[in-house]
């Protein structure tokens, strides 16, 4: 395949200011891929990145959610060759660090990330390490390839729950997190999920992914109706809002002996009321903090996991993407998303 030398970007040049550009194709060395971008998520994370706290660097184009076709190979790597069809795990830790030296990857001290320290996947071509670039079977379809990283952080959370067959798992907040996890908590042998949102649209979807309950969050105290669907709380919860509020419902649902799984971030201190406090310590609740999804040997069982259930059709991601938008659209999106202006659940940036 004929790589020109220039691409279209969406390229971040200040906090606010993402603009479509023109920009020079990635040169790659003997051990990096270069690699024709079909898809890639704009992640939670992207948003405030781009539009409120900044990046690390600038001028910056982000996007790690992504796969496409491998176009060129580095003449030391062995995992991939010219034409297959691709996914990438984006963390590059440092290899040093006590972390690393323990195969806790997603703890590494001095990690970059593809997309949020280097240039990323909102852009026609992206370069990785080769033993980075995971090849995926033909019957994978690219949009759902798109969805493995973010399916490989709810393996992750889950995973550290330690679910037996035949428990009660609560999702708190059904954005494409929290879509994906009730899917591997169902995987993973929960006999009942119940899903927790404010959006009916999203609820919505959460059954159609497999939820067993659904409550909405505007009507009535959560906590209380989760202790009453499940006769004094859920065995799991999972928190994938991010919010201090859902934080402190997650606490509150869960039975004495639960575990509260926290995954998303929510930016904000977490008072905790007073019946959340005694709730903690008299149900002797175990809260469990998880990051990203990187184990030995790298990148991890996660992104086994996640390639095996989604070739199968078990793990479903396209009814999860809300809209489809060019490079073009990028900072219009990103800014509708930053203001609460634009309803999606996952969106999409399409190559070609």
């Amino acid at each position: 395949m004929t790589v020109h030398q220039k691409m279209k970007a969406a390229v971040l040049y200040a906090r606010g200011d993402v603009r479509p550009d023109v920009v020079d194709i990635p040169q790659i060395s003997e051990d990096e891929v270069l690699i024709k971008v079909k898809y890639c998520g704009i992640c939670g994370s992207d948003v405030p990145r781009a539009m409120i706290t900044g990046a690390r660097t600038y001028p910056l184009i982000l996007g790690h959610e992504f796969c496409g076709e491998a176009v060129k190979v580095g003449d030391s790597v062995r995992t991939v060759q010219p034409g297959d069809r691709v996914v990438v795990a984006p963390l590059i830790p440092c290899g040093k660090c006590p972390y690393c030296m323990a195969s806790d990857y997603g703890l590494c001290e001095h990690y970059n990330i593809i997309g949020t320290g280097s240039h990323g996947a909102f852009a026609e071509y992206v370069k990785a390490p080769g033993h980075h670039v995971l090849p995926i079977d033909d019957e994978l379809d690219f949009e759902t390839a798109a969805g493995v990283e973010p399916a490989t952080i709810g393996y992750h959370g889950l995973k550290k729950a330690g679910i037996l067959p035949g428990e009660t798992v609560v999702i708190m907040g059904c954005g494409p997190i929290g879509q994906l996890t009730l899917q591997w908590a169902k995987i993973f042998g929960a006999a009942t999920v119940i899903a927790v949102d404010i959006f009916e649209e999203k609820l919505e979807l959460a059954k159609a992914l497999g939820a067993d309950r659904t409550i909405n969050a505007t009507e009535g105290d959560v906590a209380t109706r989760i202790r009453e669907l499940t006769g004094g709380g859920a065995d799991v919860v999972v928190e994938t809002a991010g919010s201090s509020t859902t934080q402190e419902q997650s606490i509150l649902s869960a039975r004495k002996k639960g575990r509260v799984i926290l995954v998303g971030i929510s930016h904000s201190n977490l008072p905790l009321k007073e019946e959340a406090v005694e709730h903690l310590l008299r149900g002797e609740i175990h809260i469990q903090g998880t990051w990203n999804s990187y184990t030995a040997p790298f990148p991890g069982a996660a992104w086994k996991a996640a390639l095996h259930f989604m070739t199968k059709g078990a793990l479903q991601f396209k009814p999860i993407i809300s809209h489809k938008i060019s490079v073009e659209e990028v900072g219009t999106y990103l800014k509708g998303m930053a203001d609460r202006t634009l309803y999606y659940n996952k969106v999409l940036v399409a190559f070609g």
